[in-house]
């Protein structure tokens, strides 16, 4: 049964199902999990690449590693203003994009092998841009999720937090070795 319920803060109408259950969640919770998946496949061989490859030490390898959590973390507000400004599913593909984008620059910093410096810069870019999409990944899903369940209350809060808590994780598990 669909319903359509007003959105005060926008003035839009949202439709929306009154499941029963979290499965509503599940397309959602899906595209988030590919997502973490796709993110984390890079992770286990960037080390390698920048230090192997690239001949660079084990500080720039953290460095690279770990610019994608910084940014992460540094733009989820950006992301949250922008789920309530722009509505979470425009959010979540916003986030796929620019995801999309650091996979590119993953690809031109491979042009660069001959000269460390550059290659490593540009990877640092788009490891930057990955986290900020990550952000707008997750921020959306669980905005997404959570308007979707809105109608059940608490449990219906504690699956949108469960599911979108849980995919992450298991991108984990699956992508790494």
């Amino acid at each position: 049964m669909d319903k359509r319920e007003r959105n005060e803060d926008h003035g839009r109408s949202i439709p929306f199902s009154l499941p029963r259950s979290g499965a509503a969640l599940l397309p959602i919770m899906t595209a988030v999990f590919v997502a973490f998946l796709v993110i984390g496949i890079a992770m286990p061989v960037l080390p390698l690449h920048v230090h192997q490859g690239l001949g660079l030490g084990t500080f720039l390898v953290g460095l690279v590693a770990g610019s994608q959590f910084a940014a992460a973390i540094l733009s989820r507000v950006w992301a949250g203003r922008r789920a309530d400004a722009r509505g979470p599913k425009h959010t979540v593909i916003a986030g796929l994009a620019i995801a999309a984008g650091s996979g590119l620059l993953y690809l031109v910093s491979l042009s660069f092998i001959a000269r460390p410096s550059i290659s490593v810069t540009i990877l640092l870019l788009g490891r930057a841009l990955l986290g900020v999409g990550e952000s707008f990944i997750i921020t959306g899903g669980q905005s997404w999720g959570a308007s979707m369940l809105a109608s059940l209350g608490a449990a219906g809060t504690a699956a949108v937090l469960l599911s979108k808590s849980s995919a992450p994780r298991c991108r984990v598990a699956l992508a790494c070795p």
